[in-house]
């Protein structure tokens, strides 16, 4: 679609001869992956979002794609190659002026673009005889990644979308309106309401103590961690946000758990970045906040049976757990 304008552009920002351009795909941006003239592979981001039936420019998910959320996600990508190389995560090449973005007009539409380093690798596969060693390994990453982002990346923390009480309080409200619709009781609220306090409440705790605040990723799950065989890789950081660390892990426990998976990941991080009892029990109290995120996307939706299932084993079991300091994942306190 836009391969000869690609080339030009990088023959003459990148002083780069591509002999191959492949469309990859189409969603927040448009991808590309490059072939060099010794067939070295690399990826060409442009920051061009496609506009879905019924879009708005006030979709939540715009403040990811703002000109500075995306010079802020190419920054934190250089800084985490510079400081953790042995993480192999994409890494930004910069353009003959010395820059990380350079700016491309497609359809008479000026926007950011990005060339990066193409990461060889396959997608983790839950189930798989290498999946449990992969979740330790994961965690592991998790553990660096925060590490990087209370060592380097404080710079950064006001310029990413932020993550914290005020996102547990639309949680609250959202999940309230289910009420009305019928597809939550009345005590079920209550009690999600209680947890979703309790999790407001260890948040306020987390602002005293800057150790638990950072660059959170928020969306590291089996298709954002790339296998070459021997490494866990992490990509697609364009959804950081500033928030508490700990999120990442109840959000993986969330994507990746299953079996031994939850443990081992747990176990990877405390490798890294050691753990404490507060902070099992928080991780656990976020990977029931990520849920509970997912459901208020869908409570007014009737017949929905997530919803009534997830809400049904959530209220009688798990946020039951989690109010009577009762482990909530399975041998996960066992860790420390």
């Amino acid at each position: 679609m836009y391969e000869n304008i690609i080339k030009d552009l990088l023959l003459e920002q990148y002083s780069m001869h591509a002999e191959q351009i492949e469309f990859i795909s189409h969603s927040n941006k448009i991808v590309y992956k490059v072939y060099g003239t010794n067939k070295e592979e690399y990826v060409f981001d442009i920051y061009l979002k496609r506009e879905e039936e019924g879009s708005t420019a006030n979709d939540d998910n715009s403040k990811y794609f703002t000109p500075a959320a995306i010079a802020s996600e190419v920054r934190i990508l250089n800084i985490l190659n510079e400081k953790y190389p042995e993480l192999k995560s994409p890494s930004p090449i910069k353009n003959k002026d010395g820059q990380l973005l350079s700016s491309i007009t497609v359809n008479g539409t000026s926007a950011q673009c990005l060339l990066r380093n193409f990461i060889a690798g396959n997608e983790l596969v839950k189930g798989s005889e290498q999946y449990v060693s992969q979740a330790y390994n994961a965690g592991a990453v998790a553990a660096k990644l925060h590490q990087c982002s209370n060592q380097h990346l404080q710079s950064e923390y006001s310029n990413r979308p932020v993550h914290r009480q005020q996102y547990v309080q639309n949680i609250i409200h959202t999940v309230e309106l289910g009420i009305d619709a019928g597809t939550i009781t009345t005590a079920q609220n209550a009690i999600v309401k209680e947890a979703l306090e309790f999790i407001i409440q260890r948040m306020d705790e987390m602002d005293q103590n800057p150790y638990y605040t950072g660059i959170v990723h928020t969306d590291l799950r089996d298709a954002n961690f790339l296998s070459d065989g021997e490494k866990v890789i992490p990509i697609d950081f364009g959804r950081c946000v500033y928030g508490y660390l700990l999120y990442d892990l109840g959000e993986m426990c969330a994507h990746m758990g299953g079996d031994d998976s939850e443990v081992q990941m747990i176990k990877g991080y405390h490798s890294i970045r050691r753990l404490t009892h507060y902070d099992i029990v928080t991780i656990e109290a976020f990977k029931i906040l990520f849920i509970l995120s997912v459901i208020a996307e869908f409570i007014l939706q009737k017949d929905n049976s997530y919803v009534s299932n997830t809400l049904k084993r959530l209220t009688e079991t798990d946020l039951v757990h989690l109010l009577s300091s009762e482990p909530v994942i399975p041998n996960i306190r066992s860790v420390i």
